[in-house]
């Protein structure tokens, strides 16, 4: 991954975005498809823009939140009240050369502007246009507000996490927003591909309730078929999910991943304890699940014996997933992240007082041929309003006039 990518090579270049996209969902979309080369621009209320900007943020980073930040590299931003006829006239000119809208507006919220599919594909027939929202276009739940926590718990995620004294728990992290977003890129591929084929754009409806249940598809088939309800699972208990923990060693945690019989057979092989298997308590997997508090406490003996690193190198050399309980700041840190230049450091730029040199995250994979860049970090609000104007013919008297009016 370069700094400065031969945009010929790239995936997307050559293919111009519109991005109506707030929080997380959509930017992280229009991020994968910038990443590879296509001219995204992020359409952003005049007034306050992305509320992720001001999102884990300090005073003087001047609306620079870290979030933002780390889920709109590479693009452009231009100020626009899409609310407003003028906004409104400006989006279609826009939207007449572009190849991808993606937005994530509250299902309607488009239309209401005369800017939804069927209104840009009078002009631009070719348009490739996303819409991502909590529950989708259509069914009784389409115009409800919808955020990841809120998905996770209408969709049954949060029933299947945690532990019988916690009660139901969300992921640490908005992992729907994030999923969903790799989805909608997909999906907008896959349609950019069909309209090689077509020369027809289409419509794209993307429910994060749906991405959510196909994450946890085979306990939703369980669910379905058979009626069963799965029961919370957190480390080391349900599901016979068993050897599956972390376990507290010498210093540290290690997390240990051996949940098949031919895994666990050699776990206890490898840490000398196949005395454990043998226990009529632990004999079967049957009797196992009855009495995995217990096992978990014999397994804990062993394992604080050592520390943490010292198990992760020697169960790793023995072919068992097992890992050291990282914090954050030791996972940025781990030599594997450096050797894939996973992480993108921008420095603090001369003449832009307020951005301090940070760190991002790029992209999870690599390409034999094509290349993928980080080229520029996440846009000032408005950056490139004037510029994008300029291009439609505005002169700037009449891009004056548009910011008078709050229009830009």
């Amino acid at each position: 991954m370069t700094a400065q990518a031969n945009k010929a090579d790239q995936l997307f270049a050559g293919v111009k975005v519109l991005a109506v996209a707030r929080v997380i969902a959509a930017p992280f979309a229009a991020m994968q498809l910038a990443l590879n080369g296509a001219d995204v621009l992020t359409i952003e209320n005049p007034e306050e823009g992305d509320s992720q900007r001001n999102s884990e943020w300090r005073p003087e980073w001047m609306g620079m939140g870290r979030a933002f930040l780390a889920f709109n590299l590479n693009k452009r931003s231009m100020t626009l009240a899409i609310n407003t006829p003028e906004g409104q006239e400006i989006f279609r000119r826009l939207a007449k050369d572009a190849d991808v809208i993606i937005e994530n507006l509250r299902t309607g919220g488009m239309a209401k502007y005369g800017l939804a599919y069927e209104d840009i594909r009078k002009i631009n027939p070719r348009i490739i246009y996303c819409s991502v929202t909590g529950y989708g276009q259509t069914g009784p739940k389409a115009r409800d507000a919808g955020i990841d926590d809120a998905i996770q718990a209408a969709s049954g995620m949060m029933s299947l996490t945690g532990t019988p004294e916690s009660g139901p728990l969300k992921t640490g992290t908005t992992v729907v927003d994030f999923c969903s977003g790799y989805v909608s890129a997909f999906t907008i591929a896959g349609a950019l591909y069909q309209r090689t084929r077509t020369g027809v754009g289409q419509a794209i409806d993307l429910s994060m309730m749906e991405v959510a249940m196909t994450m946890i598809g085979g306990e939703v088939t369980r669910a379905a078929t058979s009626g069963d309800i799965p029961p919370l699972v957190g480390n080391g208990n349900g599901r016979g999910r068993y050897i599956s923990n972390s376990f507290r060693c010498k210093e540290g945690h290690i997390m240990i991943a051996a949940r098949a019989d031919n895994l666990r057979n050699r776990f206890f092989r490898a840490i000398d304890r196949t005395d454990i298997p043998q226990d009529p308590r632990f004999s079967t997997p049957e009797v196992a699940r009855q009495h995995l508090d217990e096992l978990n406490a014999e397994v804990e003996k062993t394992m604080l014996t050592r520390t943490a690193s010292e198990w992760e190198t020697y169960l790793n050399e023995k072919g068992l997933p097992a890992m050291r309980v990282l914090s954050l700041a030791e996972a940025i840190k781990h030599p594997q992240i450096a050797a894939r230049k996973f992480l993108h450091t921008f420095p603090a730029e001369p003449g832009l007082p307020g951005l301090p040199s940070h760190t991002v995250p790029s992209a999870p994979y690599r390409f034999s041929v094509s290349s993928t860049a980080v080229e520029r970090h996440a846009p000032r609000l408005g950056e490139h309003t004037d510029t994008v104007l300029k291009d439609l013919g505005y002169t700037q008297e009449q891009i004056a006039k548009l910011r008078e009016q709050k229009t830009v």
